[in-house]
């Protein structure tokens, strides 16, 4: 999950400056990789 999220959320800054969507959707999609970060993280440790 975490290799996901790190792989992912700099691939998605790349796709927003290249084509572009509603401004909106940037803030929405980084908490939920940090949501989805902490979470492999909490059960990485369990």
């Amino acid at each position: 999950m975490q290799l996901a999220v790190l792989a992912l959320l700099p691939m998605l800054i790349i796709w927003q400056l290249t084509f572009g969507f509603r401004l909106i959707l940037m803030p929405m999609l980084t908490l939920a990789g940090i949501v989805v970060f902490t979470t492999g993280h909490w059960l990485r440790d369990a």
